[in-house]
C-alpha cells in the first residue's frame, strides 16, 4: 500500500501529466480559442501561444504574455481576463497613444495596467485597487524578468469612492467595474478632467448602495454622488437607459465621447466609454 507521502507523490505526478498533456484547443490556433473561457492558463498553452505569436495567428505580444503566464503562474489566470485586458489596452492605446500618466481603477490583478506598459514603455502606470491580491504581485514579478521596465507600474489600495488622481488630466482607465464602480470612475475622470476609457459592466436594475445593506465604512454612498442616475430610475430603464445616462453626462460636462466595441466573443458586456475633454 502507498504511504500518505507515495500517494502524494503519484497525484502530483499525475496532475503534473495532466496539465502538459494536449486539450483539444491545443489542435486549434489561438485565435479560434473560446476567448471568454474562465478557466485558467496551463502550462500546456505555452507551445499554442508560441506558435501562434511566431506565425502571426494572434497578436505577438499577446501570445508572449499568455506564454509567460502559462510557464510561470500556470492555473492562476482566467483565458478571458488575457483576451480582455490585452483588448481593452488597445482601445486605450489607438486613441490615447501619446498619454504617459495612467491610472487604472478597479484594477484587480493589474493585468490592463501590464499591457498599457508593454504597448508604451515610456508611460507611467498606477493601479488602483481596494486590496492589491496577491496574484498582482506574482504576475507583475514574473513579467517583470522579461520585461524590467514593468518594476516600474506602482500600487495603491484604495476605496474607489476616493479614487485620486496625481496629476490633473491623467488618462482614467477602467476594465469591467461592477455596476455604480462605473459611476465611481466618471465621477473621478470629470473631477481631473481626465481623458476616460472605461469597459462598464453589471448594469443592475435596482443595485443596493452599500449604506442599504448596512455597511458603516461605507456611509457617503447615495445616489447623490451620481445625479445623472436620477435617484436609481435611470437603473431601472436597464442597460442601454444607463449608458445613455453616461455618455449624456459626460458630454454635458465637456467631453467628447465615442463608443467603442471589443470583441464580442471575450464578453458580452464589450462596450467601451471613450470620452476626451475638450
Amino acid at each position: 500500500m502507498l504511504g500518505r507521502h507515495g500517494f502524494a507523490m503519484v497525484l502530483f505526478s499525475s496532475l503534473r501529466r495532466a496539465a502538459t498533456q494536449p486539450l483539444q484547443r491545443h489542435q486549434l490556433p489561438v485565435s479560434a480559442w473560446r476567448k471568454n473561457s474562465r478557466n485558467c492558463i496551463q502550462l500546456g498553452d505555452v507551445r499554442s501561444f508560441k506558435e501562434s505569436g511566431h506565425t502571426g495567428d494572434a497578436d505577438e505580444l499577446l501570445c508572449a504574455v499568455g506564454g509567460i503566464i502559462g510557464s510561470e503562474l500556470p492555473d492562476r489566470v482566467a483565458r478571458k481576463e488575457l483576451f480582455e485586458a490585452h483588448a481593452v489596452a488597445r482601445v486605450v492605446d489607438r486613441h490615447f497613444p501619446e498619454e504617459t500618466e495612467i491610472t487604472e481603477f478597479c484594477a484587480g490583478c493589474g493585468l490592463l495596467g501590464i499591457f498599457l506598459m508593454l504597448l508604451n514603455p515610456r508611460r507611467r502606470v498606477r493601479c488602483s485597487d481596494k486590496k492589491k491580491q496577491l496574484l498582482a504581485c506574482r504576475l507583475q514579478d514574473a513579467l517583470t524578468v522579461h520585461w524590467p521596465f514593468l518594476q516600474g507600474i506602482t500600487w495603491e489600495e484604495e476605496d474607489a469612492r476616493h479614487g485620486q488622481l496625481k496629476t490633473r488630466g491623467e488618462l482614467v482607465a477602467s476594465c469591467h467595474a461592477c455596476s455604480v464602480l462605473s459611476d465611481e470612475v466618471i465621477l473621478t475622470a470629470r473631477r481631473g478632467r481626465s481623458p476616460l476609457v472605461l469597459v462598464p459592466c453589471c448594469y443592475q436594475k435596482a443595485p443596493r448602495l452599500p449604506r442599504e445593506v448596512g455597511w458603516p465604512w461605507l456611509p457617503n454612498w447615495s445616489w447623490k454622488r451620481w445625479p445623472w442616475l436620477e435617484e436609481g430610475s435611470i437603473n431601472a430603464q436597464g442597460r442601454d437607459a444607463i449608458h445613455a445616462a453616461r455618455v449624456k453626462c459626460l458630454e454635458e460636462d465637456g467631453y467628447e465621447v465615442w463608443e467603442e466595441f471589443i470583441d464580442p466573443n471575450i464578453s458580452k458586456m464589450n462596450m467601451a466609454i471613450v470620452a476626451q475633454p475638450t
